[in-house]
């Protein structure tokens, strides 16, 4: 039991300080995407949408990685003398208001920056609705599963990581996962495909900001979704280190669409146009090549 709890004390020490390094990550992403907006002299749709979206997500991230260093002071500093010392105060204050809110705001960033993921991919598709059904099924599941443990695990003497809140936030887990890696894939896929019929149409420039790999790792969230099955088979085992993974995965919640919307802002993004933009060309350039082909055939019948 010893070795447990020691085990889970050094996991939630390991998360909270990778998560203080990722957050300052986060806070350069926005402010440098927020300065690009605000500079920009292109006609930039949804500009203020972005400035806000951003912020909001790296507020509901402060709550979060605020929330849990608060536990840790508290833990180890504040009540370390306590009868049973610092498991006894963490097993009394797991469904303290404070935890909560952390859970509430991750939640609740999570919900937001999957729905941004959703309406790139939707943008990606060429605005193929059909594309994004089953995973804005799967979105609205998570969104309600991810709601209802953040209500059990508000209940008195509730522990996020047993009980019903644990089984709500298991399926939660696994719904933005699977969520994720069908997005993930669609995205790929779509890039991939691109890449391929269009290379020759396209500078390597051109290649490689809008179908190259930091295009298809950012525009999928592929490194969220890695990391999101590590923890969803963390979580399922109990392993106590899912709790440094998981705080981390948190950081990352909010990571993914700050460096999508600083794609945006740097103009390096998809867009409604870029596809209709790459096909025209793309047409343009078949209809040269056949005019030119048609000339040579004229002069030189033989």
């Amino acid at each position: 039991m010893a070795s447990t709890e020691l085990a889970f004390e050094r996991s939630l020490y390991v998360g909270n300080s990778i998560a203080t390094a990722i957050y300052g990550g986060n806070l350069f992403i926005y402010a440098y995407s927020t300065y690009l907006l605000m500079a920009s002299r292109k006609v930039m749709q949804r500009r203020t949408f972005y400035i806000c979206f951003g912020g909001f997500l790296l507020i509901l991230l402060t709550i979060s990685v605020a929330s849990n260093l608060a536990m840790g002071d508290l833990m180890w500093i504040e009540n370390r003398n306590i009868p049973g010392g610092p498991p006894a105060f963490l097993a009394a204050n797991m469904a303290a208001w404070y935890n909560d809110f952390g859970t509430a705001a991750d939640t609740a960033a999570n919900i937001l920056a999957d729905g941004l993921l959703l309406y790139r991919c939707y943008i990606i598709w060429e605005s193929r609705l059909q594309v994004i059904v089953i995973p804005a099924i799967i979105y609205l599941g998570s969104t309600a599963m991810g709601i209802l443990m953040v209500v059990e695990s508000a209940m008195p003497m509730s522990n996020i990581w047993q009980g019903l809140a644990a089984h709500f936030g298991i399926a939660w887990v696994a719904l933005t996962v699977g969520f994720n890696i069908i997005v993930t894939a669609l995205i790929s896929a779509r890039l991939l495909l691109l890449h391929r019929r269009i290379q020759f149409a396209l500078t390597d420039k051109q290649r490689s900001v809008y179908t190259g790999t930091v295009a298809i790792l950012v525009e999928s969230a592929l490194p969220f979704t890695v990391l999101g099955i590590i923890y969803l088979g963390t979580y399922i085992k109990g392993i106590p280190s899912a709790t440094a993974v998981g705080i981390v995965w948190g950081t990352f919640v909010v990571l993914t669409p700050q460096l999508i919307i600083l794609r945006i802002a740097s103009g390096l993004a998809w867009s409604k146009d870029t596809s209709s933009q790459i096909t025209e060309t793309t047409l343009c350039l078949h209809q040269d090549l056949h005019s030119q082909s048609s000339n040579m055939i004229r002069k030189d019948p033989y």
